[in-house]
C-alpha cells in the first residue's frame, strides 16, 4: 500500500497525476476514433461494405449496461475495480484488432467493447477523485478530451493509402498507454487509508443529487444523439467536407471552460452548454448555408465541450467518498443512453428522417430551453467560496493541503492527540481524520451515517480543543506534526 500513500495527497504533482490522465486519455482517444462514430471504424466498414451504424448502437447499449453494472460491482468488490484498471485496455485492444481482421464480427464484438471500456472508465473514477482536489478537477480532466479529440481529428484525415484495417489498429495504439499506466493506479482511491472503525455506508450510496442532475444531462444528450445522426451530416454536406471542424472548436474551448469552472463554479459551465447549443441550432435554422454551417460548428463544439466537462467533473463532485464508482457509472448513463435513444429515434422513425432542417433545429432549440428549466432550480455545484476571497470564514473555505503525503491513521491520531488541550473522543478523531483527507461536511456525514449538523458539532469541538481556526489550519498543522507547543 506504499504506492497508494504516495498518491493520496490533495495536492498531487504532475508526475503523480500523469498516470491517471494517460489511462483515461488512451481509452478516450480509442473510443472516439473507433467504436463511437469513429472515423477509422466508419472507413473500415465502408471498405468492407458493412452497415457501420448497427455495431455502434450495439456498442452504446453494451457501454450503458457496463457503466451501471461496473459501478455497482466496483464499489462492492474492490478487486473488480483493480482488475478493470489492469485489464480493460489490453482486452479492448485485442478485441479491436480482431474487428480489424474480421469486420463481419463487429456485431458480436462491439457490445463486448462497450462493456469492457465501461469497466475501465468506472474503475478510473475513484482514483482521479482521490488524486485531484475539488478546485483542480476541471482543468486536470480537460487534458483528456483535448488529447483524445486531437487524435480523432488527425485520424479523420487518414494516412494516405493505409489500409482501413491497419488504420483501425493504429487508432487503437493509445490503449497501450492505458495498459501501461492502469496497474499503477490499482491501489489509489481504495479505502485502505481510512480509519478502521469508520462505518461503511450501504452498497447503494445516496443518489438524490444524481437524480436532480440526471434530467438536465438526459435532455441535452438526447439532442446530441439526434445531432450526431442528422444535423452533423447535413452540416458537413454544406461545408463540402468529411472532416468535422467541430473538433477544433471543442479542443480550443474545453481548457477555457475548465478554467472558468475551477475559478468560479460548474454552474456557469452548466448554463453555458445548452445556451451555446441553443444558439447553434438557432443559427442553423436561420441560415443553413456555408457561413451558417461554419458558425454552427464553432458553437456546437463549444457547447459540447461545456457539457462533457460538466458531466465528468460534476459526477466526481457530487459522488460520495464511498460510492464514487456507482454514482459515476450511473451518471455517465445520462450521457450514453440519450445519445443511443436520439440516434436510434432518427434511424427508426421515418418521419424524423424527413423533417426539414429548420424544423429539426427548432426542436433541438426547444430541448435546450427545457434543459435550462430543469437545471434552474437544481441546488448543485455550489462550491464554498475560495479561501482567498475577502470575508470568507474558516468554515466556508476549502482546505488547502501541503504537498506532503498524509501520514498513517495511527500517526494522525498521535498528531491530533498532541495538539488537543483535552482528549478528543473517538468520533471527533474520525471526523477530523476524514476532513483532513479532503472530505466535505456532507461526505463525512454520509461516511459516518450521521447528520451534517452532528459533523459540524464535532468539528467545532475539534477546532476548540486543538486551538485551530478551521479545516485549512487543522490540516496544515496535523500534516506537519505541529503540537502547538503542548
Amino acid at each position: 500500500m506504499e504506492e497508494a500513500a504516495a498518491y493520496s495527497s490533495d495536492a498531487a504533482t504532475p508526475r503523480q497525476l500523469f498516470p491517471a490522465i494517460a489511462f483515461l486519455g488512451g481509452i478516450f482517444a480509442w473510443l472516439l476514433s473507433v467504436p463511437l462514430f469513429g472515423p477509422t471504424w466508419l472507413g473500415l466498414a465502408a471498405a468492407a461494405h458493412l452497415d457501420p451504424t448497427t455495431p455502434i448502437y450495439l456498442f452504446l447499449g453494451g457501454h450503458a449496461v457496463g457503466l451501471a453494472g461496473s459501478g455497482l460491482i466496483s464499489d462492492a468488490w474492490p478487486v473488480f475495480r483493480r482488475a478493470g484498471l489492469a485489464w480493460a485496455a489490453p482486452v479492448c485492444f485485442l478485441l479491436t484488432a480482431l474487428t480489424a481482421a474480421a469486420p463481419a464480427t463487429s456485431p458480436a464484438i462491439f457490445p463486448l467493447l462497450g462493456l469492457v471500456a465501461a469497466w475501465g472508465i468506472v474503475a478510473w473514477s475513484p482514483t482521479f477523485r482521490s488524486l485531484v482536489p475539488l478546485r483542480r478537477r476541471a482543468i486536470a480532466f480537460a487534458g483528456v478530451p483535448v488529447a483524445a479529440n486531437g487524435l480523432k481529428y488527425a485520424w479523420s484525415f487518414g494516412l494516405g493509402h493505409v489500409q482501413p484495417a491497419w488504420l483501425v489498429v493504429l487508432a487503437s495504439l493509445p490503449l497501450v498507454a492505458s495498459a501501461l499506466y492502469g496497474p499503477k493506479l490499482a491501489n489509489i482511491g481504495v479505502e485502505s487509508n481510512e480509519l478502521p472503525k469508520v462505518q461503511r455506508t450501504p452498497i447503494f450510496p445516496d443518489l438524490r443529487e444524481l437524480w436532480l442532475l440526471a434530467p438536465f444531462l438526459f435532455v441535452v444528450y438526447l439532442a446530441s444523439g439526434v445531432t450526431y445522426s442528422t444535423i452533423t451530416p447535413s452540416l458537413l454536406r454544406a461545408l463540402h467536407t468529411q472532416v468535422d471542424p467541430t473538433l477544433l472548436s471543442y479542443v480550443l474551448c474545453i481548457p477555457l471552460l475548465a478554467l472558468l469552472g475551477d475559478r468560479t463554479t460548474l454552474r456557469n459551465v452548466a448554463v453555458a452548454g445548452p445556451l451555446l447549443l441553443g444558439a447553434a441550432f438557432l443559427v442553423w435554422a436561420a441560415a443553413p448555408d456555408f457561413t451558417g454551417a461554419m458558425t454552427v460548428q464553432v458553437l456546437m463544439g463549444a457547447g459540447y465541450a461545456a457539457m462533457d466537462l460538466l458531466t465528468w467533473v460534476a459526477l466526481l463532485e457530487i459522488a460520495p467518498a464511498r460510492g464514487t464508482a456507482t454514482v459515476f457509472g450511473i451518471g455517465l448513463n445520462m450521457n450514453v443512453l440519450p445519445i443511443l435513444i436520439g440516434a436510434g429515434l432518427q434511424a427508426q422513425v421515418p418521419i424524423l428522417a424527413h423533417l426539414p432542417t429548420t424544423t429539426l433545429a427548432g426542436g433541438m432549440l426547444f430541448l435546450m430551453l427545457v434543459a435550462i428549466v430543469f437545471f434552474r432550480d437544481t441546488a448543485l455545484l455550489k462550491r464554498a467560496p475560495r479561501s482567498d476571497r475577502a470575508g470568507a470564514s474558516p468554515e466556508e473555505t476549502e482546505p488547502q493541503f501541503s504537498s506532503i503525503s498524509p501520514p498513517s491513521p495511527d500517526r494522525l491520531r498521535l498528531n491530533l492527540a498532541g495538539m488537543a488541550s483535552t482528549p478528543l473522543s473517538h468520533r471527533e478523531l474520525e471526523v477530523a481524520y476524514l476532513v483532513i483527507q479532503g472530505m466535505t461536511v456532507g461526505e463525512v456525514a454520509k461516511a459516518l451515517i450521521v447528520s451534517e449538523n452532528t459533523v459540524k458539532t464535532h468539528l467545532a469541538n475539534v477546532y476548540r480543543k486543538t486551538g485551530t481556526r478551521g479545516r485549512a489550519d487543522l490540516s496544515a498543522r496535523v500534516l506537519a506534526g505541529d503540537d502547538g507547543g503542548r
